[in-house]
């Protein structure tokens, strides 16, 4: 039997990183973002994740090699990402969830990344209560991939992985409803944690999705499909122990995974196309770049400033990103309610540069971009308030989006008028739409930066937007 153990060379990281040789793996709560590390052992081909233990040695994953990791630290919440190159997961683990509650870690959720090159992702989500510092160590006799605690690390392992052990308890797992939230989604609801199986039959525009070992609610809630419903048909099937939820969208809507702030569901956003990219049969993964078109409906792409590190503007700990991101899923959901199609740039907490966000608009073939952001001034400027909106020099359709815009917050929400401009912002002069960016508010006047963190108040921003793209669609030609 061969082993190979790797020592620590006392490297105190603040994430957990690469599994090279002689790396002392560390995970701290209280660390802050840190950039990706790339181990540097040589990938084997064909690598297969067929499943994870805790134990008391550590985290044990079954893996027939050892893989080049690409590891990186997120923040809000804490959590630690791994990336295996070149590794398959076994079907019983895909989109699994493992309930750990030791060495600091909440639990582990599992997922194929993508399938071509495979690339397994592992997120450890942290309890922020436990730091533990970890040695790896590669196993080639038992085919295991350890990570030990360091009070642990000399501590043999003799017994093997089974893949059969399943990395949630279901004993007791429901599907008690679906429901639409305010952000454009569906949303799958159970009882407890869970994991799933995604398929899409492009033949009749139809996602499944498999949930083992569970079963339908007696009184399972559904939501009402209206006659403008972008989605047709939800049946739910009980499937020996699984549960198969069934979803049929109309031509030119497509349902799209999304990240899991509650593993108790499954959200399911909906977005306007004509063409999917549908990821070798299963759901598209979550990204701001999928080829959308417009299929004679207009597609309003909606940037929410700043995200990520980049926190924006910011003061008494209330930050531009997070405003930006709440009126933008508002005035999204609203665009919908309307009938038009919506693309994000973002839709969650993280850092996007400003090529992207055009690139996103210019897929999809957006015809209105609106970039939402707040305004800040020096700490002796406090009194100043008010709306600004801009449009790139020389546009005669950003100028009249603008204006449609800017004059109606105005009436709708008695903000002061501090007029509509020109500005070469990177994102409204490289569009080919007409484009503006609306700077909501003062976050350093007391007053206003009550009214931007308030959600009516939001509301009331995100309604009067939308009312003048509306206003702005159907009274200009294209």
């Amino acid at each position: 039997m061969i082993r190979y153990y790797y020592r620590s060379l006392g490297i105190a990281l603040g994430l957990l990183v690469g599994m090279s040789p002689g790396i002392m793996l560390r995970a701290e709560a209280e660390e802050i973002v840190t950039p990706q590390i790339q181990a540097q052992l040589p990938s084997i081909q064909k690598l297969q994740l067929r499943g994870i233990q805790v134990g008391d040695d550590g985290f044990r994953l079954g893996i027939n090699g050892s893989p080049q990791i690409s590891a990186s630290r997120l923040m809000s919440p804490d959590r630690i990402v791994l990336d295996l190159q070149g590794t398959e997961v076994v079907s019983a683990w895909n989109n699994a969830v493992l309930m750990v509650n030791r060495y600091g870690v909440r639990q582990i959720r599992v997922s194929q990344l993508q399938k071509s090159p495979a690339i397994a992702r592992l997120v450890f989500e942290l309890d922020g209560t436990s730091p533990v510092s970890w040695f790896s160590s590669f196993d080639a006799g038992l085919g295991l991939f350890l990570l030990r605690p360091t009070n642990l690390a000399n501590v043999p392992s003799n017994q093997p992985i089974s893949s059969s052990n399943p990395p949630v308890s279901t004993s007791s797992t429901t599907i008690e409803g679906l429901l639409f939230n305010g952000y454009g989604q569906l949303v799958i609801q159970a009882n407890r944690a869970i994991a799933y199986r995604s398929n899409f039959d492009a033949s009749n525009n139809t996602y499944l999705i498999t949930i083992p070992s569970a079963q339908i609610a007696a009184n399972l809630r559904r939501p009402v499909l209206g006659a403008n419903s972008p989605i047709e048909q939800i049946r739910l099937n009980q499937s020996g122990n699984n549960v198969v939820v069934s979803i049929k969208t109309i031509a030119g809507w497509q349902l799209q995974e999304t990240s899991r702030s509650n593993l108790a569901e499954i959200p399911l956003q909906l977005n306007s196309v004509s063409q999917v990219a549908t990821n070798n049969g299963s759901l598209p993964q979550p990204t701001n770049n999928l080829p959308l078109r417009n299929n004679n409906r207009p597609i309003i792409a909606i940037d929410a400033g700043h995200g990520g590190r980049d926190v924006g503007a910011t003061r008494n700990g209330i930050y531009e990103k997070d405003i930006t991101l709440a009126i933008s899923q508002q005035l999204g959901r609203i665009l919908q309610q309307m009938g038009y199609g919506v693309v994000f740039t973002r839709t969650s907490d993280v850092e996007i540069d400003l090529p992207p966000r055009v690139k996103t608009a210019e897929d999809n073939r957006a015809s209105v971009f609106v970039s939402v952001h707040v305004n800040s001034l020096d700490a002796n400027l406090s009194n100043i308030s008010g709306v600004e909106t801009y449009y790139a020099p020389g546009s005669s359709l950003g100028k009249q989006l603008a204006s449609l815009v800017h004059n109606q917050i105005i009436a709708d929400t008695g903000a002061s008028d501090r007029s509509i401009r020109t500005a070469r912002f990177h994102v409204i002069v490289n569009t080919t739409m007409p484009a503006i960016l609306v700077e909501t508010g003062f976050i350093t006047n007391p007053s206003e930066a009550a009214n931007l963190t308030s959600a009516s108040y939001q509301n009331r921003l995100a309604n009067a937007i939308a009312k003048g793209v509306d206003r702005f669609l159907k009274s200009s030609p294209r």
